[in-house]
């Protein structure tokens, strides 16, 4: 590991200027980060298997202009996340986890090199390079681009559209073609979530022309050909599903998932609603290890004024339009501010770029940025040392554990069982981490600016990498269906149908992997009932369901597997039972 982090550094300061090296680098940290284990984890919440199912209906049915849910629920998104995972699994010859959330791990890796290619152009080679590494490493932005969600498909697209008018505002893009390709790209992120990146785009653009008093491009943009051929896109999808979908479309994505979502509150509006304030610690955590020098960078860009800078405030635009647009929604989601990281990161990378050329004077706090990052190292370290001794490792954390949620405890404590089954592998991770850290710190106190840069990356990396391999799978395990509903078809299915009782189950990702042999039935208590005392079919049923249903009839519900898994909300394992005639 030192021996990759010495030739990261060496890389980044002998080939500066090559831009092949610098893709190379963000190639190799894309590979690694989105897609070495894209497909390792299996369902476990309720966002990714409800998306995998209309991927299916797009697969198996060919439902391509209007997916649906099960062959009947309207599905809450436009449909282009599930277009890109359905030919994905077309091309593969197979539906699996990696393909479903395949879109999202390539959205996330082209954005990487579009902020790539805007630092390159709008500053120099390295800002380039920097903005890219600090993008690809970014908590939110891993974690977004590894599961099968919509919104790294509506971040890849709403950062396109603003690259490109900004590269056309900037003379960047001379053809007149470009312009055309800036409202289908607008048009085209329309159906990635909704109406919600043409008012974002149209927000940021407003604003920046109005701060630069250009209203002649503001009336050029606005009575452009293009506009037509921006409408035209998402229409052609939009009219067709109204026509297919009616007023159950209209009411599910136009009332409820966009105007409900954003102006009300209470118990007409949707769910996830917080308080204005809620993303003001996200944007902290969400953004490790890098916002260790947003602080800095944030006093930096109005004690120099960076905002005279065309550049700087285009991008400052940006970041702030999405941070209060979301903040003033009624429904919150960390996710949702997921759009202004990509600016963020190459606000973050000219910031360091200029204290390396010495542009701008380094701010006194960092030194406080250092201490605390040498402070990390050390409670890294004796974690580390804790667990080569044989002792609890998690020492230095009790203090959390103690403020924690009971379902959050439950998560930690399964943590610390992984820890403790990977004793010596954990160790290793640590002290790797600490060394990088107190790396990190001396980076920080020398001004050396490209070793800062390598060093939070790698750390960001080896702890990505530990996560998805060692963590995330003993998670997933504890609330993922996929092993029972696996048992089941290779145990008991054969040709038979299995039906299943959705009530008080998140039943999606049991009608993912159990495929067509898996029917659901009524919620009705009755017909459950029924089913098993005149049948002798295989029937799944949560546990605590049946426990519910027990009472009203003669039936043992004697369970012939039970799952591990305790489904998302980590309260509810499965058991199969069988029909009495069986």
């Amino acid at each position: 590991m030192a021996n990759l982090h010495r030739t990261l550094v060496s890389m980044t300061s002998k080939y500066s200027t090559a831009a092949a090296w610098h893709f190379l680098i963000l190639g190799c940290v894309c590979g690694i980060v989105f897609f070495a284990n894209l497909g390792g984890i299996p369902f476990y919440d309720k966002g990714e298997p409800r998306e995998a199912l209309v991927v299916r209906d797009i697969v198996l049915n060919g439902n391509w202009i209007f997916p649906l849910k099960l062959g009947q629920q309207i599905p809450s998104k436009p449909p282009l996340f599930h277009w890109v995972g359905a030919f994905t699994s077309l091309l593969w010859g197979q539906m699996t986890e990696a393909t479903v959330r395949f879109p999202s791990a390539l959205f996330a890796s082209l954005g990487v090199f579009l902020v790539f290619y805007l630092g390159r152009k709008l500053y120099d080679p390295l800002t380039g390079l920097f903005g890219g590494l600090i993008l690809a490493t970014f908590i939110i932005y891993q974690a977004g681009a590894v599961e099968a969600r919509v919104d790294m498909t509506l971040t890849f697209w709403l950062t396109l559209t603003l690259v490109l008018f900004y590269g056309l505002y900037r003379g960047l893009f001379k053809n007149i073609l470009w312009e055309y390709v800036f409202f289908l790209a607008a048009g085209i992120s329309v159906l990635a979530k909704g109406p919600v990146s043409l008012v974002l785009c149209t927000l940021i653009i407003a604003l920046f022309l109005a701060a630069k008093r250009r209203w002649d491009l503001f009336w050029k943009l606005g009575l452009h050909p293009g506009v037509i051929l921006a409408v035209a896109v998402f229409s052609l999808w939009y009219g067709s599903a109204l026509w297919i979908g009616g007023e159950k479309f209209f009411g599910l994505q136009f009332i409820k998932e966009n105007v409900a979502r954003f102006f009300v509150y209470g118990e007409g509006g949707t769910g996830h609603q917080k308080p204005v304030y809620y993303f003001i610690p996200y944007l902290f955590t969400l953004g490790l290890p890098w916002t260790l020098l947003l602080p800095f960078g944030l006093f930096d860009y109005f004690r120099w004024k960076n905002f005279k800078d065309d550049r700087d405030l285009f991008l400052g635009i940006w970041v702030a339009v999405i941070f209060v647009f979301f903040s003033l929604s009624a429904g919150k989601r960390p996710p949702y501010i997921l759009p202004l990281y990509p600016p963020l990161a190459l606000l973050i990378a000219v910031g360091v770029r200029r204290w390396q050329l010495g542009l701008h004077a380094r701010p006194g706090g960092l030194r406080i940025a250092a201490w605390f990052a040498a402070v990390i190292g050390a409670v890294i370290l004796l974690s580390a040392l804790s667990g080569l001794i044989g002792q609890d490792p998690f020492w230095p954390f009790h203090f959390i554990e103690s403020q924690l949620k009971p379902s959050d405890l439950q998560q930690f404590q399964l943590i610390r069982e992984v820890i403790g089954a990977n004793g010596m592998l954990v160790s290793v991770f640590l002290l790797v981490s600490a060394l990088l850290w107190f790396l990190t710190a001396r980076s920080l106190l020398r001004c050396k600016w490209t070793s800062l840069v390598a060093n939070l990356t790698v750390v960001s990396v080896v702890s990505c990498v530990m996560i998805q391999r060692a963590l995330m799978p003993a998670v997933a395990s504890e609330q993922s269906y996929k092993s029972f509903v696996e048992a089941v078809e290779r145990n008991h299915n054969g040709s038979r149908t299995t039906y299943v009782f959705p009530k008080g189950l998140d039943y999606t990702s049991i009608v993912f992997y159990g495929g067509e042999s898996f029917q659901l039935l009524s919620e009705d208590a009755r017909v459950l009932i029924d089913k098993l005392e005149r049948t002798g079919d295989y029937v799944i049923v949560g546990e605590r369901e049946s426990k519910a249903v027990v009472p009203f009839s003669s039936l043992s519900f004697a369970p012939l597997l039970r799952s591990k898994g305790r489904g998302p909300d980590r309260d509810n394992p499965l058991i199969l039972v069988r029909g009495a005639k069986g």
